[in-house]
């Protein structure tokens, strides 16, 4: 987990150290553009070449 000094009211913890499922609701894709030529997303969640949340 870490808090980043630009936006201290948020906690981000990497998913791969959560056990089990922690139940969180679907609402992006992210580096689609990296996607396997044979994953196909069909869903109608919003799609992003990058994360949309990363600071530039």
């Amino acid at each position: 987990m870490f808090i980043d000094d630009k936006d201290p009211d948020s906690y981000y913890v990497a998913m791969g150290s959560i056990n089990g499922d922690p139940e969180l609701p679907l609402a992006h894709h992210i580096h689609v553009d990296s996607k396997a030529p044979w994953h196909e997303i069909t869903d109608d969640l919003k799609q992003h070449d990058r994360d949309p949340f990363q600071n530039d």
